[in-house]
């Protein structure tokens, strides 16, 4: 299966009124597309970390036409599934925005998080329950739910479309959030982890290299298992489960972290351990057969 996901940053840096109540504290106003642009490259880069194809649809910072946006989505899908056949893949497009209710802070400042669906969309519907799950999970919001909305981000693509909002830029708490690093790669994380739940593929937490001093042998994992990327995944969490020990990224590997290092997928090159097992084989298929192999001798 060919998972294809395209994301969308909305509207641009200078969309006019697009952009929060003047911040005092700040000295400025902040634009949505602040936030946008940096949780769309999060995004991407988290769905790419476990396989999934990303195309950009709106790849500059300027104001990208609707129309320009649903016609590049409608051409990769199209490209798509003429190469492979639709019953090959899985492909979605996922829109993020910051919702706005009068333009400022004062009055009703109405706040939360919610997902939007073209009316009577089966799929997007499933996708935006997968999405909202995680989102919920995150900061503390209103959750305003998913709500059918007839936009055209998500009635002139052909496929299975959503579109967040995240916050209010007219609330005053919200609107701190746009510019917030952690906010901003949390929701990249959370709508990830709800498009991975959609497509049946389980999330991989990125493992961050390590800053602690390097451990005593005495306090050295006896084993863990490494694969060389996403793919390698399944079957390696059946190696794990037996043997009850963790499962490292290729990339996430640094120095010494295990006694014994099992691969499965890739190559053996520049790992350090006292004992190295390669089952890496010629592909995913063949890799587990040598896992199976190997249990059977365990």
């Amino acid at each position: 299966m060919i998972y294809v996901v395209l994301r969308d940053a909305g509207h641009g840096l200078e969309t006019p009124g697009k952009r929060t109540p003047y911040i005092s504290s700040l000295g400025r106003s902040i634009k949505e597309n602040e936030f946008n642009e940096p949780v769309s490259e999060f995004f991407g880069e988290e769905l790419q970390r476990h396989g999934v194809i990303v195309h950009d649809i709106s790849p500059t910072t300027n104001d990208v036409p609707l129309t320009a946006r649903t016609d590049e989505a409608n051409r990769w899908l199209k490209f798509y599934i003429n190469k492979y056949g639709a019953s090959n893949v899985k492909i979605v497009l996922v829109s993020f925005h910051f919702n706005a209710f009068d333009g400022s802070f004062s009055g009703s400042n109405p706040s939360g998080i919610s997902v939007h669906i073209q009316p009577g969309s089966k799929y997007a519907r499933d996708l935006a329950n997968s999405v909202g799950k995680y989102l919920r999970q995150g900061t503390k919001q209103v959750w305003r739910g998913i709500i059918e909305q007839n936009l055209h981000i998500t009635r002139e693509f052909d496929g299975v479309a959503i579109l967040t909002e995240n916050g209010f830029m007219d609330h005053p708490d919200e609107a701190k959030l746009m510019i917030d690093k952690d906010y901003q790669k949390e929701v990249a994380r959370e709508a990830a982890q709800g498009v991975l739940e959609y497509f049946n593929l389980p999330y991989v937490p990125d493992v961050p290299e390590p800053t602690e001093k390097p451990k005593e042998e005495d306090d050295m994992l006896e084993k863990a298992i490494v694969i060389g990327t996403f793919n390698d995944y399944p079957a390696a969490e059946l190696l794990a489960n037996r043997l009850k020990c963790p499962i490292y990224p290729r990339n996430a590997i640094s120095g010494k972290v295990a006694k014994e290092l099992i691969v499965c997928g890739g190559k053996k090159d520049g790992l350090i351990a006292d004992t190295i097992v390669v089952l890496s084989g010629a592909d995913r298929y063949d890799t587990y057969r040598k896992i199976e192999e190997y249990l059977k001798k365990v």
